[in-house]
């Protein structure tokens, strides 16, 4: 086991037919070092979370192989068994090849081990096949497109704006962003990662390549890294609570916009390379806590 305080998690994000759900398989041990496994479903109707002792979990990230009681997560897919006094949900997605970055996100941040959360992207897009029941509902993902990310370290940012989108029509493509406060030295700066997946080639924009936030706040976020702009505004959203890592223990609720209408916009100079607002993105904006 690893030191605590700590959490480790996976956001597994799927949509189709206008439907979105994600899961979210965690391990976590607060400052008391009491271990205990969970997961977080998220649709477009809400969000609930499935605690589970840590002994019914088993973590291969080698092999990127994720099982809790009786739920599996893997590069191959999917198959969830949850049920409790108001919600189950079963059944299975399986994946298409991931499409990774070639470098980790992180950037030479990757080595420094003090950092309260580090940041990982499993696959920018991959195809998705099968389908969940939710409450007798069933969500049909064949035909759709996923997407996997990690978080691991003892807490989430105190301050965050973070947004994930897949795009399909027209202009497929797949973006993560990520603005936060990252503290350093006793200091504090606020830091950006970014990657956008469009038409087979990846940009990747970061705070150590140079990039630079022109614009922040709750509803929109604005960077510039020399010739290269990215502009994201939220435009509506429904927020959910989900529970968040804070030292090590899942205590701290924040609200997610699991399928939120948001325009995205990117420039090389003046030539737009990608501008198009979809209603079924993910946006999550965290301010800190009050003492």
């Amino acid at each position: 086991m690893k030191k605590y305080p700590y959490f480790e998690g996976w956001y597994l994000k799927h949509q189709a037919n206008g439907e979105m759900i994600a899961f979210i398989p965690a391990v976590h041990a607060g400052i008391t070092g009491e271990w205990e496994a969970s997961v977080q479903v998220i649709t477009g109707e809400g969000a609930w979370n499935f605690p589970y002792p840590v002994s019914e979990c088993s973590i291969d990230k080698k092999n990127f192989r994720i099982k809790i009681g009786d739920n599996l997560f893997s590069k191959k897919g999917i198959k969830v068994d949850l049920k409790n006094r108001e919600m189950s949900i079963k059944g299975g997605i399986s994946y298409g090849p991931f499409t990774g970055l070639k470098k980790d996100i992180m950037g030479p941040f990757r080595l420094l081990p003090f950092l309260e959360c580090n940041h990982g992207v499993v696959s920018m897009r991959h195809r998705a096949r099968g389908s969940v029941t939710v409450n007798g509902k069933t969500l049909d993902m064949t035909g759709g497109t996923g997407y996997i990310e990690t978080d691991w370290g003892h807490s989430f940012p105190k301050e965050y704006v973070w947004t994930q989108c897949l795009f399909n029509g027209k202009q497929e493509g797949s973006i993560m962003l990520s603005a936060a406060d990252v503290p350093l030295w006793g200091r504090s700066f606020r830091g950006v990662i970014c990657a956008a997946y469009l038409g087979g080639h990846m940009y990747r924009m970061a705070t150590y390549l140079g990039a630079r936030i022109v614009r922040y706040n709750e509803r929109e976020v604005y960077l510039k890294q020399r010739k290269l702009f990215l502009k994201v505004t939220k435009l509506g959203e429904r927020s959910f609570g989900l529970y968040a890592p804070q030292k090590g223990s899942m205590s701290r609720i924040i609200r997610e916009s699991p399928v939120c209408r948001v325009r995205y916009q990117m420039w090389y100079g003046k030539k737009s390379i990608l501008d198009i607002t979809d209603n079924n993105a993910s946006f999550e904006a965290v301010r800190a806590q009050q003492p």
